[in-house]
Formats: structure tokens, C-alpha cells, sequence
């Protein structure tokens, strides 16, 4: 029944949040032995008010994906060699561009930022390219520009972010075993400069980026047998510092802000999340979540704090897990194979007061799951009920105990 409730909750208090999709972007399954497609990559959607789970596109005869980014109407997806923009209701490719190396990608002021890296496929070295970040029309796709090796990054890049209306990409040289390194490069629109910072000897491979409590944090992989978090200041000038966790590797990369001013981190073959604190990047020696499986991919919710894990065995299934705010695992949703990459629609990072406001007429008072104004203290022990401030803000309350 406890189950039950809470994910009733998670419903309800998402639902007058004005938040209720996230968008999978799974990468399917690629023999690579035999040069077959088992199961091509997919994008699906899930809906929160239901726990229901519908694909919206899959992408025939291509191996892979590698990120995904949303936009109203509007999904930009990399894949093998290929950027796509997808209209989220059809499923419609809208447009399509082929763009060797294409990596992951961000979006800023019309336009599509796309790192680029990975493997030749006949040489199985690194590709050879002329640019590591272009950047292309959010219209149609078009190619708007590009940074040559001579004045952008000269290695492979991969991670990508928009911070202070820079862009912000991990150069990494992933793809040249024992010859990574550990550059954060700043771009800025508006005057066409390329800054790099150096994360040191113990910040090399930084494979995630994300905007922290001021700041940018690098998640940075080693020689993939341990993990540092780096924290970037960009601006005028770029400072750098590394906390290194000792003894661990970041596995996939599964990674995401709390509350705006935490980052949670997935390590390898660890139940739970490390739990790095924004405003200094140091650890916190918290653990979210410590039941849970390993994520494969992660995102939480910028307003409830609930967490939703893309967990697979990249052969025959995923599914994204659900956790609440307090660590309990409150439902699981069947996806594709190997959901990578989770993004929310762009109504969650809405002013949270704001929106309550404007979503649900409910005056200040205590309710319970079904709207009922709660007059007194006739609840019972698991009663779940809901306080609506003079705001409009939505705090819940599970009754443990009756005195």
C-alpha cells in the first residue's frame, strides 16, 4: 500500500507542477561482430500522470545514438553520423543532416551545437576531422559554423553545455586509448573566441558537463579506471580545480544536478549515488538513492527531486526506475534497450511558485490524494496529504504516526 500511495503522490504532485513527460532517447542494439542491427534506436516518451511509456520514432539502419536534446515541439537527436530534428507529437523527421563524428550536442539563441569524436570504422582509429564543434540552424539543420583545429579544440571532443550564454565542451580525446586529455574549451557566440582551461594531470577524460550552482561541473573519466570531478569557472578568465575520487571509475557517465546545487554520480558497480556538492565540487560523502540499481542513464526532477534511472542489460531490455525524494523506489517503467540519454520536457525548469499558480486553483489548506480539504486531524498512519501555502507551493506530507 506504501508503494502505492507514493506513486500516486509522485503523480499528483507532478501533475500540478505542469510537468508530466520525459523523454527516453534509447540506442537500441548494435552487433558489432557482425555488422547487424539487432534493435534499431528509438525515441519514446513517458507519461508521469500514467506511467505509460510510447515510442514516438525509431531510426532504421543506423547502429547508435548518442544524445538528445528537447525544445517545445521539438526533439534534436544525435546518431551514428547523423543529426536529426524530430517533431515530439508525430514523430516526423523534420530535418536531417549527415555529420561525421557527431557526438552529443546543445542548444543556444537558434542554434544546435554538436561535438564530434569516435573511431574509423575501417581503421578503428580515431576519425580524422577537420573541426571538433559545429554548430547548425535550429531551423533546418543547415551548417552555420565551425571552429577549424587551428583556433577551436584540437582533440576529439565530447560532452557538451551552455553556461552564461557560453558553450562549454569537454575536449577529451577519448577515442585514443592511453592518449586522453583533460581540456574544458569556453565558445563565445557573441565574439567568436575559444578559451581552454587545463584540468590537470587527475582531470583527464572529462566525458559529462553540467551548469551547477554557478558553475560548471566536469565529470572526468582518467584512464577509465578512476574518477574525478572537476569545477569550472568560466568568464573573462577560466579557473579550474579537481577533487578526485580515489579508487572508483564513473562507469557510463551517469550523472545529474539536484536541487541545483548538487550533482549526482552514478560509479561504477555501486548501488546509489555520489552526491557532489556545486559551490565547491568536493563530495558530500552523501549517498542518494542507496538502494538502487546502477543507472545507465539519469535524470531528476529540478522541482519534486525525484529520480528516474535508465538501467539496462543492453541485450534484450531497459526500463527507467523511479525513486522519491527519500530514496524509495516507487515504480519502474519498460522502455527500450539501453535508454542513454533522458531528458525532461521544458516545463520543468518552470518557476516552480509560479507555476503552481497559474496550474491549480487550490487555496492554502491541507488535502488529501483526491482534492479533499483535510479539517482536522482525522488522518490515519500512511495518509498522504498535500499543503498548499498562500503561494500556491505544494509540500507533502506521509502520516507516520497518530498521537
Amino acid at each position: 500500500m506504501k508503494t502505492t500511495l507514493s506513486l500516486l503522490l509522485a503523480c499528483v504532485s507532478l501533475s500540478v507542477l505542469g510537468q508530466s513527460q520525459l523523454y527516453v532517447l534509447n540506442e537500441g542494439r548494435f552487433d558489432w561482430n557482425n555488422g547487424v542491427i539487432a534493435e534499431a534506436p528509438s525515441l519514446g516518451v513517458i507519461d508521469l500522470a500514467t506511467s505509460s511509456y510510447a515510442q514516438i520514432a525509431s531510426f532504421d539502419s543506423i547502429a547508435f545514438a548518442t544524445d538528445l536534446e528537447v525544445q517545445g515541439e521539438h526533439g534534436y537527436v544525435c546518431l551514428e553520423n547523423t543529426v536529426m530534428k524530430v517533431d515530439l507529437a508525430t514523430g516526423d523527421v523534420l530535418a536531417e543532416v549527415a555529420l561525421e563524428g557527431a557526438q552529443e550536442l546543445a542548444l543556444l539563441d537558434g542554434m544546435v551545437y554538436v561535438t564530434r569524436g569516435g573511431l574509423d570504422q575501417v581503421t578503428w582509429g580515431p576519425l580524422d576531422l577537420e573541426s571538433h564543434l559545429v554548430w547548425l540552424s535550429a531551423d533546418d539543420l543547415s551548417l552555420e559554423g565551425e571552429l577549424p583545429l587551428a583556433s577551436g579544440p584540437q582533440y576529439a571532443c565530447q560532452a557538451i553545455c551552455v553556461h552564461n550564454g557560453l558553450v562549454l565542451v569537454g575536449v577529451n580525446n577519448g577515442w585514443v586509448w592511453g592518449g586522453e586529455v583533460g581540456l574544458v574549451g569556453t565558445f563565445d557566440p557573441a565574439s567568436g573566441s575559444y578559451t581552454e582551461v587545463d584540468l590537470g594531470e587527475m582531470g583527464k577524460n572529462p566525458v559529462a558537463l553540467h551548469e551547477v550552482d554557478g558553475a560548471v561541473l566536469s565529470v572526468n573519466n582518467g584512464d577509465w579506471s578512476s574518477t574525478s570531478v572537476s569545477r569550472v569557472v568560466a568568464g573573462e578568465t577560466l579557473q579550474a580545480s579537481t577533487e578526485v575520487l580515489t579508487d572508483v571509475a564513473a562507469g557510463c557517465n551517469a550523472s545529474s544536478v539536484v536541487s541545483a546545487d548538487r550533482l549526482a554520480l552514478q560509479i561504477d558497480q555501486e548501488a546509489g549515488l555520489r552526491l557532489v556538492d556545486g559551490a565547491t565540487g568536493l563530495g558530500t560523502g552523501e549517498t542518494l538513492n542507496p538502494d538502487a540499481a546502477s543507472a545507465y542513464s539519469l535524470a531528476i526532477h529540478p522541482i519534486s527531486d525525484m529520480t528516474f534511472s535508465g538501467v539496462t542489460d543492453f541485450v534484450s531490455e531497459g526500463h527507467v526506475d523511479i525513486h522519491d525524494d527519500l530514496g524509495n523506489l516507487i515504480g519502474s517503467v519498460q522502455v527500450g534497450i539501453a535508454p542513454g540519454t533522458l531528458v525532461w520536457g521544458e516545463a520543468a525548469t518552470d518557476n516552480v511558485n509560479e507555476h503552481v499558480q497559474h496550474e491549480t486553483a487550490w487555496p492554502a489548506g491541507t488535502y488529501d490524494l483526491q482534492g479533499r480539504l483535510v479539517e482536522s486531524l482525522q488522518a490515519t498512519p500512511g495518509q498522504v496529504l498535500l499543503h498548499v501555502d498562500s503561494r500556491g507551493t505544494v509540500t507533502k506530507e506521509v502520516v507516520v504516526r497518530m498521537d
